[in-house]
């Protein structure tokens, strides 16, 4: 019986195509992704937020203007007469005349029936640690913000790539598969044309559909994971959950033995979650200055130009300047400062800690992904040695059983064997290809585009 399985892939390595359509999903999902995007409008919204901050250095410039009717109220008595006349009559009696005229007390309306101020305020701040340290906040967080995008910019390559190596490695399987299926067809063939013969008994042919039928189940288990494969990096890519994924085998099996360098040095200075870790320190930092600095006065200038009155009218009988210099100091705040300066002091402390914590996870993944990756290549060479040798077994054991010379048992263990000989190497593969994305990753070797 002719013999016919895959080869073309997994047990020669050197037969391998581009890499082309995996570069070009991943520019995709890097233009699409939905949480990227997130990330994206995020780092947006602090480059604003910084915009805001560093407006308040400027003036700011408002128009105010009001307009008021009043009835009744309070009604304000000014004894004049009580005050003048007592002079105005000892004047008269010194001159002999009546010059000065006794006058009445005076009352007015604390309410004016009719008044209007219209005004232009400009205010600048000439000295305040608040503005100042916050707007060095704000672009800390704008930094913060920009290391985020990129952190997960890494993360989805990696993802994106893991995920297509596990859609590939579904569809290998499916045609190992369908292989053998073939193989279990014409092995159909074969016991019936030596039962034909009298050399096998009706056994052998039903225990050969029994195995056909349980090969269609393992391949519609294989076909349901297969899609789950492609749906969640079409989920990926943002795309739809059923689009086609273009599978095509990678353009070469990068070898551990061409990382070179300090791995774990790489990783330290290149990975995103260090530099986030720096930004919140460096917050800490700007947070304890603040506070130092609110023992320091805040000076700003205030300046009113316009116009007032009791009839709505704009002259030079009703135009005002008003200028002045506010300084606010606070002496006293009942030690809320201080307290405020402690917390700021400690989240430093716990900055920094998390920082070398960071450094020692750091370090340790790498070492694990490396092992991982040196343990999946040494598991290439062990499953191609087992594909070698149970398709020599399968060739063997095939022609006996067509000579009549092996048993039915003999033949599907040899089969079974070889089918998952084949599977093991496909799995082997892409699984160090997927560690390989895992430790670019974790070295931080892999640069978003």
């Amino acid at each position: 019986m002719k013999r016919r399985f895959i080869v073309a892939l997994f047990l020669f390595p050197m037969l391998l195509y581009g890499q082309k359509e995996l570069d070009d999903y991943i520019r995709f999902g890097l233009e699409n992704n939905l949480a990227l995007k997130q990330k994206l409008s995020d780092y947006s919204r602090s480059i604003e937020a910084l915009k805001e901050a560093k407006g308040f250095f400027y003036p700011s410039v408002s128009i105010n203007a009001r307009y008021t009717r009043a009835e009744g109220g309070r009604i304000i008595e000014f004894p004049a007469g009580d005050m003048l006349n007592p002079v105005y009559m000892t004047l008269n009696a010194l001159t002999s005349s009546n010059l000065f005229p006794l006058i009445e007390n005076q009352e007015f309306k604390f309410l004016r029936p009719e008044e209007h101020e219209t005004k232009i305020r400009i205010v600048q701040q000439v000295f305040n640690p608040d503005v100042y340290y916050n707007t060095l906040i704000k672009k800390e967080l704008s930094v913060l913000g920009a290391n985020d995008v990129e952190q997960y910019r890494r993360e989805l390559v990696a993802e994106i790539k893991k995920a297509y190596y596990n859609a590939a490695s579904a569809e290998g399987i499916l045609r190992i598969l369908e292989e053998t299926r073939e193989l279990l067809l014409e092995n159909i063939i074969v016991s019936k044309r030596l039962l034909e013969n009298g050399i096998i008994t009706y056994d052998y042919l039903y225990r050969s559909e029994a195995e056909l039928a349980r090969l269609s189940q393992e391949y519609q288990n294989a076909l349901k994971n297969s899609k789950l494969a492609k749906s969640y990096f079409n989920f990926l890519l943002n795309k739809p959950l059923n689009d086609t994924v273009i599978i095509k085998p990678p353009e070469y099996f990068p070898s551990v033995t061409r990382l070179t360098g300090d791995l774990v040095k790489n990783a330290l200075s290149g990975r995103e979650e260090l530099r986030k870790l720096e930004n919140y320190k460096n917050i800490s930092g700007l947070m304890v200055r603040m506070n130092e600095a609110e023992r320091l006065p805040e000076i700003m200038i205030v300046a009113d130009f316009g116009y007032q009155g009791e009839k709505y009218e704009f002259n030079r009988d009703q135009d005002y300047l008003l200028a002045s210099a506010v300084l606010t100091w606070n002496i006293f705040d009942g030690f809320a400062r201080r307290a405020r300066g402690r917390q700021a002091v400690f989240q430093r402390e716990m900055a920094e800690a998390q920082i070398q914590e960071a450094k020692k996870q750091i370090e340790l993944q790498v070492i694990n992904a490396l092992d991982e990756l040196k343990a999946s290549e040494i598991g290439i060479t062990a499953a191609e040695s087992r594909v070698k040798s149970a398709s020599q077994v399968f060739r063997l054991v095939s022609k006996k059983y067509e000579e009549g010379q092996a048993s039915m048992l003999e033949f599907l263990d040899a089969r079974n064997n070889l089918t998952q000989a084949e599977e093991n190497l496909v799995i082997s593969k892409y699984k160090y290809l997927s560690d390989f994305a895992q430790l670019e990753k974790t070295a931080a070797i892999n640069q978003p585009e």
